[in-house]
């Protein structure tokens, strides 16, 4: 059985590495060595030279978050690898989102072709059986959506974001152009509507600090 995961396409959403560790539980070095074998590379760009960053699709964390789960089962990053190669060939561009993966005692199977098989000779047919997956595809959508809430009022600094300026967390947003707007006199209305993901609590930020010091303390 193949699923049908177009809809993971649907919306084009970038996810940097730092997110994509996050949300597949994986390190920074798994990330590089998988891009690196070839085995899960970032969809939307890899990364090429310093400064390149990677970028994730939602189809891209999917496979992350399933082979990260096969790892946890107990299976062998050269197992998963050696069964991924296999269905590759058999026109599966992207196996571990396409098919269904369950382990059961140390060993890893898949559904494929309306069959059940071994990754230890995945050209042989065990069984037909097949098992729906939907909640990985649920779960990660809900751990995304966790991770999109940002809490109002708060600022941060990113490597590779608008060179280390300050931003409004979990926005792109400089809290220079904010400053600069409330030094010309614009009221609390006129920058939400510049900013609608901005919050009066960003603003009042901003405008507590102008009046104590004259600019934001970061």
């Amino acid at each position: 059985m193949v699923y049908d995961v177009a809809v993971m396409d649907a919306v084009i959403r970038a996810f940097p590495e730092a997110q994509a560790r996050e949300l597949a539980g994986l390190s920074k070095r798994q990330l590089q060595y998988w891009d690196e074998r070839d085995f899960i590379r970032p969809g939307l760009a890899a990364r090429q030279g310093r400064g390149r960053p990677r970028l994730y699709s939602f189809r891209d964390l999917v496979s992350l978050r399933v082979a990260a789960g096969l790892l946890r089962g107990g299976i062998s990053l050269q197992k998963i690898r050696k069964v991924v190669e296999h269905l590759r060939t058999l026109d599966h561009d992207h196996p571990l989102t396409e098919l269904e993966f369950w382990v059961c005692d140390g060993e890893l199977y898949f559904e494929e072709a309306a069959t059940v098989r071994a990754g230890r000779r995945p050209e042989q047919i065990l069984a037909s059986y097949a098992v729906p997956v939907a909640a990985i595809v649920d779960r990660l959508e809900s751990d995304i959506a966790a991770l999109d809430v940002r809490t109002p009022g708060q600022v941060e600094r990113r490597r590779a974001t608008l060179g280390h300026q300050p931003v409004f967390a979990g926005t792109r947003i400089p809290v220079a152009a904010v400053r600069r707007l409330l030094r010309a006199g614009a009221g609390e209305a006129e920058v939400l509507e510049l900013y609608p993901d901005l919050t009066g609590a960003d603003v009042e930020l901003v405008r507590t600090e102008l009046t104590r010091t004259g600019r934001l303390a970061c």
